[in-house]
């Protein structure tokens, strides 16, 4: 009986994961990081799936289960096929295993001294207080006009932050800065 209990309520719990991780998908500043990153949504959405799933619902889900929940990018319907699941999810570990490497070459050559890294870090400090902003906020029903302006400030913080680590200068030397701008003046 026990067991039919847990198979019953399987689907519904991934569907549940599913709905959450799509709606991870949908946040603002989650749609502007993932428009710059090495990886596409699918990938993104294939790795979240594979790497929540089986710890949300405590036991291990075949790839066909997970599948089932991915987003088609062609419809509104839900799942995949397990190939396809499966080839997004090799593509994504592949990106973000280059991903790694390269801040690895980056620490080995000692590069992460440099200035050039420090708004990398301010940033992933605002996104670290906007989430914990969000996981406040979340349980809430109504918000008041101070958590509003708090969590809408935040997120505009974090824009501005990326929209000046998106400018090409940001990857120059000091040097290089100053050259530039003294050649556009």
């Amino acid at each position: 009986m026990n067991e039919d209990l847990q198979e019953s309520e399987h689907p519904r719990d991934m569907k549940s994961i599913g709905r959450r991780a799509r709606r991870v998908m949908n946040e603002p500043i989650m749609k502007i990081l993932l428009e710059q990153s090495l990886l596409t949504k699918a990938q993104l959405e294939t790795l979240l799936i594979d790497l929540v799933v089986e710890d949300q619902l405590g036991n291990h889900v075949p790839y066909e289960d997970k599948a089932t929940i991915r987003s088609k990018s062609t419809s509104r319907t839900r799942g995949v096929s397990r190939g396809s699941f499966n080839r997004t999810l090799r593509q994504s570990r592949r990106n973000v295993t280059r991903c790694m490497y390269t801040m690895l070459l980056l620490a080995y050559l000692d590069l992460f001294d440099f200035a050039v890294f420090r708004p990398f870090e301010e940033i992933a400090s605002k996104i670290g207080d906007y989430r914990r902003i969000r996981e406040v906020l979340a349980g809430r029903e109504e918000l008041s006009n101070e958590e509003i302006e708090s969590y809408r400030t935040a997120e505009r913080s974090i824009n501005e932050a990326l929209n000046e680590l998106a400018s090409p200068l940001i990857l120059k030397s000091e040097i290089s800065k100053k050259r530039t701008n003294s050649e556009s003046e």
